[in-house]
């Protein structure tokens, strides 16, 4: 009896293996071929900028470490006179490595300090060789032109961080760029248009929200000051709440909607406001960035002095913050001071993130958080078209004029893509966009995810009329 369940045993166990063998052999067949590529292939830098970050990634993450050359042609531009990488170039190569579990890596190119460029220097890195199992995919090549680019067609997945939403990314689509910041990095903008203008922004990015006091000395608000704001000037969990509106900015990019009104050149009339931070995560139930009281004054230099502390503080510390004509915003972390987040103004034309949106859900707008929300740029217009009026592959010069444009910051928001019946692009749909150069281009959204991560959508885009 028991020689014969033994028998049974082994030959049911030698099938599993079997089986289980063959489910391996299948499972390794069905995984695609994992390529390493340039994020773009073209790129420019310009007189005013001084170094540039260039990125190489996987399709997909390895359990192994990957080692990479990449070889250098230099026309023009010499290394060392010209410019320098990190890592080093080294007899005409660049040897980079992939982290083991990572999917991407980078080499930073610097201008040499005093160089000298007349616009025709160009370097050229190209995918020499890469650790196995990992294949060079199609965009093995990179080309750095040392002057100002204008992109006439380009196609790349936005860094958006992938399911952590960690990013806000802006987009310059004439530069074929993309700037991805984190989005806990910034606390406040300050806006650096008129004279006349002051302004403050808060970083909607992360959930923030502010109320105003009617006192204003920041050592004379207690926590006191504050009772009942943990669920009023917050993000609801559940339901969106109507009664919110005045403690966020709008989305539309309204500088006149703004929670925090405006600077007025009268000290005596500008507020504390109690500034909930937000989150650090995605959703209400990520760790919060904590409460801060605030109070913001122009100063005697033209800019602005931001006074903060804690809730119960009796003291404050303060941050001048000067206006930069080449930026519409200049930011402030409360934890590091002035930090670059926003590209020059004529640098970026749109925007994806995870933020604050405002949508009715029957009893009026309420806010609530949103995530792949393109915004545009202050200085861009843009324009939708439907493919049933004119096919993406169609569309010339001739028919921008049938088209109307919109300065709203939310002219795409989310209308670029839906949920129901299930999450992906609108495919009927592409966006015609004027940026501040006086560049049209024609974007569509190809993917909402990059190998089914959501955060890292894909774009493409061509030149429709160069700017005069």
């Amino acid at each position: 009896m028991l020689k014969g369940n033994i028998v049974r045993f082994t030959a049911g166990f030698i099938a599993v293996l079997v089986l289980l063998g063959a489910c391996r052999k299948r499972e390794g067949f069905s995984l695609p071929d994992n390529y390493v590529v340039f994020t773009t292939d073209a790129q420019g830098l310009s007189e005013g900028e001084s170094s540039i970050q260039v990125k190489v990634k996987l399709s997909r993450g390895t359990d192994k470490e990957i080692p990479l050359v990449i070889k250098v042609t230099e026309e023009g531009a010499a290394y060392g006179t010209k410019y320098t990488t990190s890592p080093a170039v080294a007899s005409g190569q660049i040897t980079l490595t992939i982290p083991q579990g990572n999917n991407e890596a980078s080499f930073t190119l610097n201008k040499v300090a005093g160089a000298l460029f007349d616009g025709t220097e160009k370097l050229t890195f190209e995918l020499y060789s890469s650790g196995s199992p990992v294949l060079i995919g199609a965009t093995k090549k990179f080309t750095l032109t040392f002057a100002e680019l204008v992109a006439t067609n380009s196609a790349y997945v936005i860094d958006g961080g992938g399911t952590t939403l960690s990013n806000k990314v802006f987009i310059d689509l004439s530069a074929n760029r993309q700037t991805p910041v984190l989005r806990t990095n910034w606390d406040f903008g300050f806006y650096s248009g008129d004279a006349s203008d002051f302004k403050v922004i808060l970083n909607a990015t992360t959930g923030m929200m502010a109320k105003q006091l009617n006192k204003n000395d920041l050592t004379q608000v207690t926590a006191a000051d504050t009772l009942g704001f943990s669920s009023i000037v917050a993000y609801s969990a559940f339901a969106p709440d109507p009664s919110q509106i005045p403690f966020i900015d709008f989305p539309d990019g309204d500088l006149n909607k703004t929670a925090i009104g405006l600077i007025s050149a009268t000290a005596s009339d500008n507020k504390v406001y109690i500034v909930n931070r937000g989150f650090t995560g995605i959703g209400t139930s990520s760790p919060a960035r904590g409460w801060k009281k605030i109070r913001v004054l122009r100063n005697a230099n033209g800019g602005y002095t931001l006074q903060y502390a804690d809730i119960a503080s009796t003291t404050f510390a303060s941050i001048d913050i000067p206006k930069d004509n080449k930026y519409f915003f200049k930011y402030v972390s409360l934890e590091n001071g002035i930090v670059p987040v926003e590209p020059e103004k004529t640098k970026w034309d749109i925007a994806w993130n995870y933020s604050g949106f405002v949508s009715n859900f029957g009893a009026g707008d309420a806010p609530y958080l949103f995530q792949d929300i393109i915004f545009q740029n202050r200085n861009v217009q843009v324009a939708k078209v439907l493919n049933t009026t004119k096919a993406y592959a169609s569309f010339a010069e001739a028919d921008i004029a049938t088209l109307t444009f919109s300065s709203s910051a939310m002219t795409i928001g989310s209308d670029w893509r839906t949920t129901q019946p299930q999450v992906g692009v609108k495919d009927q749909q592409y966006y015609i966009i004027k940026d501040g150069n006086n560049n049209y281009y024609k974007l569509k959204f190809t993917g909402i995810a990059d190998g089914g991560v959501r955060g890292k959508p894909s774009i493409e885009y061509a030149l429709v009329k160069r700017g005069a």
